[in-house]
């Protein structure tokens, strides 16, 4: 567990604080007071699995609206952040109040628990209907899922840009392929978000697909691992690795081995959740960040951080970075993207998804 301090700037950048806090426009007459009230709190924590490099864009630019709100990040697993605010909510440590996290059967746990906050945000009109799919639960980013080859080991016209030329290749070229494709494991939270969803996109030729290809993969690991194990040649390549972190790592020199593409015949988009807790210890803080973060500034301060933002229009201006409009463009229009949902059927089916799943991949 790393834990991070992230309020810096906030001397710096005071003097410009009075006309930054302004209401905003579209937002009702009393946001004002809500500001004043947040500002008298002083300070929010937050749990969440993004690391520093992503998240500190983020508070640098809430900083330069909101100076006098002191944001500490604490990074734990996503599945962590959960358990530990449910094991502190009503005693007197003090918690979270924010909770940002990319685990779709935490979320819903929580939300079944009470644990959000029922919050409408000013800016929910300004969003896609999926992004905020229950009361108090909104997208911090929109994750995409991307595909990875070791250009040593595959040559250029093995590299497919779709699953379907990807998973077929595997079958028929098992001298480049079998036993050599890494992806996230199917029977996990994580992995099987993205295998369902694809499921879902594609139905019975899916798992044809997968019957086929599925006995030369080798499902585990995360998208460092992935990376790292492509990078090397014992895999020759790797899918539903994500996009962010293979962005991170390209300015390294990665590019000089690893070539990646977005999947043009369903490229998955994993939302990553953001919410207020129930018991929030700085309630008028939280929802100010939040608001903070749905807004055009804080989309694109989410896209400095190296994810991507979803806000409608919006252009990431960073190489290497995009945003969800740039992403549906890439890949031929948004019917080419798999956006997971919160649907309870996904959990009602997860035994007899994972037992299909773990048949076609020998596990």
């Amino acid at each position: 567990m790393k834990f991070q301090t992230l309020l810096t700037v906030g001397l710096i950048i005071s003097a410009g604080a009075a006309s930054a806090q302004d209401l905003p426009a579209g937002y009702p007459a009393d946001y004002s007071s809500l500001i004043d009230k947040a500002n008298a709190e002083g300070s929010l924590l937050i749990y969440t699995n993004l690391s520093e490099d992503n998240i500190r864009p983020v508070v640098k630019a809430f900083n330069e609206t909101y100076p006098d709100i002191k944001v500490e990040s604490l990074e734990m697993g996503p599945s962590e952040a959960f358990t530990r605010y449910r094991a502190e909510e009503g005693t007197n440590v003090s918690s979270a109040d924010i909770l940002i996290a990319n685990t779709i059967v935490d979320w819903t746990s929580a939300l079944k628990q009470g644990l959000v906050m029922d919050y409408q945000s000013p800016e929910k009109a300004n969003l896609p209907d999926w992004s905020h799919p229950f009361p108090g639960l909104y997208t911090f980013s929109t994750d995409p899922m991307v595909t990875i080859y070791n250009k040593m080991t595959v040559p250029e016209d093995l590299r497919a840009d779709t699953m379907e030329g990807l998973l077929t290749n595997i079958t028929t070229h098992a001298d480049v392929f079998a036993g050599k494709v890494g992806t996230y494991d199917g029977r996990y939270a994580f992995g099987g978000a993205l295998n369902y969803a694809f499921i879902q996109k594609h139905g019975d030729q899916a798992w044809k697909w997968f019957d086929a290809a599925g006995p030369s993969i080798k499902p585990g690991g995360g998208a460092g691992a992935m990376i790292e194990r492509t990078l090397s040649g014992e895999l020759s390549a790797s899918y539903f690795v994500s996009a962010p972190v293979v962005w991170s790592k390209m300015g390294d020199g990665l590019d000089a081995i690893i070539d990646w593409n977005f999947p043009k015949d369903g490229t998955v988009v994993f939302p990553r959740g953001i919410g207020i807790t129930g018991k929030a210890n700085h309630p008028a803080a939280a929802k100010v960040f939040l608001d903070f973060i749905l807004s055009q500034k804080g989309q694109e301060a989410v896209g400095e951080g190296n994810l991507t933002p979803y806000r409608p229009g919006l252009e990431v201006k960073r190489e290497l970075s995009y945003s969800l409009d740039e992403v549906a463009k890439a890949v031929g229009g948004e019917e080419n993207l798999i956006i997971i949902n919160y649907d309870h059927k996904m959990i009602d089916d997860n035994a007899a998804f994972t037992a299909r799943w773990s048949k076609a991949f020998n596990m």
